[in-house]
């Protein structure tokens, strides 16, 4: 496939409005998706089945849907009776991964269902656990820590040697652009890029672009600039190369607690700074603004 290859890594909606705009200005694109999640209908099949979360891959998969009646069939989520709360894609997912006897091979299938143009992986293709270092008190599960008392000092994964899906570290090794977030830095971005083969890939990745978030999350990011964003990805993934980081730009409306960017901060970081006004609504970003804005860096 000819045009720049883009992969975009993640998870949540953050994920969904990276691969939203990546679509409009590359052909080749792929998800590489946390799969520590363990919160509702994930936490639920994680439980049963034993299986690598499946929610934030389904979203993937639905923001890379040829159409949205494919993309709104895999969102659709079960209101009533023993399947209340579960979305279709992620039983989907667990369906396939028990009949093929391989989670990556249950997430492409899907993909080619909902008629993916590019690919979606997850970061590893085993169960994954997380586990923060919050005040001086260890937290376990990606749902406790993102609802914590304070902003993560330090991220682990459990086990800390889960391998790497290859397929994902082939894609980021061979990309023209590697695009981290925007998203939950610890619970969604470095969820997924703390798996050692990713974090290996993204170090050799020939160019990666951090999106930075519009809004401070609160538990995992409170109380953090964008300066201190860059410093906690960077002490987590020690060696990574940021080529440029995307930060809002111009009005915040409705964003209580913005993400502070300082300029000369960020040139004591080493981090080229790119400015762009990519506010949407609410404290998301705009797939259009952020398109253009990425456009720029290929």
């Amino acid at each position: 496939m000819s045009g720049p290859r883009v992969v975009c890594i993640g998870g949540g909606h953050g994920l969904s409005a990276a691969l939203t705009a990546v679509r409009q200005i590359a052909k080749d694109v792929t998800a590489v998706v946390t799969a520590a999640d363990d919160g509702g209908s994930s936490g639920v099949l994680r439980t049963w089945l034993g299986i690598p979360a499946p929610g934030d891959l389904r979203m993937a998969i639905a923001s890379l849907a040829r159409d949205d009646a494919r993309a709104a069939l895999l969102q659709y989520r079960f209101r009533e009776g023993d399947l209340a709360g579960h979305p279709l894609g992620n039983l989907l997912i667990a369906a396939l991964a028990d009949l093929r006897g391989d989670f990556v091979d249950a997430v492409d299938e899907v993909a080619e269902i909902a008629g993916v143009r590019g690919r979606v992986l997850p970061a590893t293709p085993v169960p994954v656990v997380l586990r923060a270092e919050i005040g001086g008190v260890q937290i376990r599960g990606q749902v406790a820590i993102a609802q914590g008392p304070g902003p993560v000092e330090r991220l682990h994964l459990e086990p800390p040697d889960a391998p790497a899906t290859e397929a994902a570290v082939d894609a980021i090794e061979a990309s023209t652009l590697t695009v981290l977030g925007p998203g939950s830095l610890f619970t969604s971005v470095l969820a997924a890029l703390i798996v050692p083969g990713i974090a290996e890939a993204a170090r050799r990745a020939p160019r990666v672009a951090l999106v930075l978030n519009i809004a401070q999350q609160m538990g995992e990011t409170a109380g953090l600039d964008g300066a201190a964003h860059v410093r906690a990805l960077l002490e987590h993934v020690p060696g990574l190369r940021l080529d440029a980081v995307l930060a809002h730009e111009g009005p915040t409306t409705g964003v209580a607690r913005p993400v502070h960017v300082d300029v000369d901060a960020f040139a004591a970081l080493r981090a080229p700074l790119v400015r762009a006004d990519l506010a949407g609504r609410g404290h998301g970003h705009d797939a259009d603004k952020l398109a253009a804005a990425l456009k720029g860096l290929l």
